[in-house]
């Protein structure tokens, strides 16, 4: 080794994967494969969901007009914008939009359709939440119960839900194989860990990461998963299995495997959209970057057509708060929830739906950020969009002199941003610190 070499601080240069990925294509044809290729040169492409509950698609428009709206999908819109400026847009901070990659957002928006009125849904490998989320912009009458087994990747769940003011995802971070419940789900979301080839041009470090080793590791964890939603789901239920691997041995053969062992699984068909490729053997289908406009995921929808008919036992330890949302005290606190069952009430939840109070140790407010997202028994005040930024930097903001001396919701373009208590025409910031922002 030469002397330049043994100086401290030296990193060797990491080697990049020459591994030829086009090679997993089998079940396309040389021309999708000539695109994939073509594709991989190109840059990720960037989406995001509308908030319908508490934006508008006019305003969204208006507002981003180089916006590409989906011909398939009237929430959805690609944008040639980094990613991180969208998402740190005042829009963003309340709850307009989520962002995910497009092709995530297609399993929803087959979904959307195919459930009945009140389901509930489990999300076994949730987080970041984008997969429930979509799915919950879509049908707000559902219930979601959102696991991840990663801790903090499951509080990111919470965040964004609480971000989006949704008071019907329920999040929990338990290993799923141990999660201990009767077939109770209209659906199963089972986005499972994979061998992550189909991310190769959003995360080029996946490629380095990526081996066959690394495939034949994850495939009886997927095994399992796909055993335990199995478990979870009632009679006439649905399966929806994704990966965001390219590999048949995570896809197609693992579905072909799980549909042997339990005959009474049946394909639910789709009506495929431009640029997606028909699965091996008609099991289900993959989006690829440079054939599909997105990144790498294949999915298929499963219906189990034998098993329970799981009803539910209303809880015993929630009560009405208005017309849309219960108050369910769980351990030390309370919570906002659209439904709650008993048959959920031993699970350990980091959250059951949004938070009442602040119970830190020396709370500015006595409520949580969680509670202005849905409560109604605070006043609101609508902030210009220069005193709405300020607001999110921490900053204490001007209104109106005449009004009361009281605790208030500031909100802009009627979305939340949070709490602040006014004080002779000065409103006290009352935003959580890690929530604070530089936005434009």
């Amino acid at each position: 080794m030469s002397k330049s070499k043994k100086n401290k601080g030296f990193v060797p240069k990491k080697q990049t994967s020459t591994f030829d990925f086009s090679s997993l294509l089998t079940y396309c044809s040389q021309d999708e494969i000539l695109k994939f290729k073509e594709g991989l040169k190109g840059k990720a492409v960037s989406s995001l969901i509308l908030n319908p509950l508490i934006y508008t698609a006019k305003r969204l428009e208006e507002a981003f007009p180089d916006l590409k709206k989906d011909k398939d999908d009237p929430l959805l819109y690609r944008f040639v914008k980094e990613e991180g400026r969208m998402g740190k847009t005042l829009e963003h901070f309340a709850g307009g939009f989520y962002i995910l990659d497009p092709s995530s957002g297609v399993i929803s928006s087959y979904l959307t359709n195919l459930l009945p009125k009140d389901f509930v849904s489990l999300d076994l490998c949730a987080a970041p939440g984008g997969k429930t989320i979509a799915m919950d912009l879509r049908r707000p009458d559902g219930l979601y119960l959102a696991n991840d087994i990663a801790f903090d990747r499951a509080l990111e769940i919470n965040k964004n839900a609480q971000r989006l003011a949704l008071g019907n995802i329920l999040t929990l971070s338990i290993d799923p194989v141990k999660l201990s419940l009767p077939s109770l789900f209209d659906l199963v979301i089972l986005d499972a860990p994979c061998s992550g080839s189909g991310m190769i041009r959003k995360e080029p470090k996946m490629a380095s990461d990526w081996s066959m080793d690394k495939v034949t590791r994850l495939l009886p964890i997927q095994e399992n998963l796909l055993e335990k939603a199995y478990e979870c789901t009632k009679k006439n239920g649905i399966i929806a299995y994704s990966t965001c691997s390219l590999s048949l041995e995570e896809d197609e053969d693992q579905v072909k495997a799980f549909i042997k062992r339990h005959p009474d699984i049946q394909v639910i068909p789709v009506e495929p959209r431009e640029g997606m490729v028909l699965g091996k053997d008609g099991l289900g289908y993959h989006m690829i970057p440079g054939i599909y406009d997105g990144e790498g995921i294949y999915f298929v929808l499963l219906r189990k057509t034998e098993g329970d008919s799981f009803e539910f036992s209303p809880s015993k330890n929630a009560k009405i708060y208005n017309d849309k949302l219960l108050t369910l005290d769980y351990k030390d606190n309370s919570y906002l929830v659209t439904r709650f069952y008993q048959d959920f009430a031993k699970l350990p939840f980091i959250a059951p739906g949004m938070k009442v109070y602040d119970k830190s140790e020396h709370p500015k407010c006595e409520y949580d950020h969680s509670y202005s997202k849905v409560c109604d028994d605070i006043e609101t005040v609508e902030l210009d969009r220069q005193s709405a930024l300020q607001y999110v930097q921490g900053n204490e903001v001007k209104v109106d002199s005449s009004m009361a001396d009281e605790l208030v919701i500031l909100t802009y373009q009627n979305m939340r941003l949070g709490l602040g208590k006014n004080i002779k025409g000065k409103v006290k910031n009352y935003l959580p610190k890690g929530l604070r922002a530089n936005l434009y």
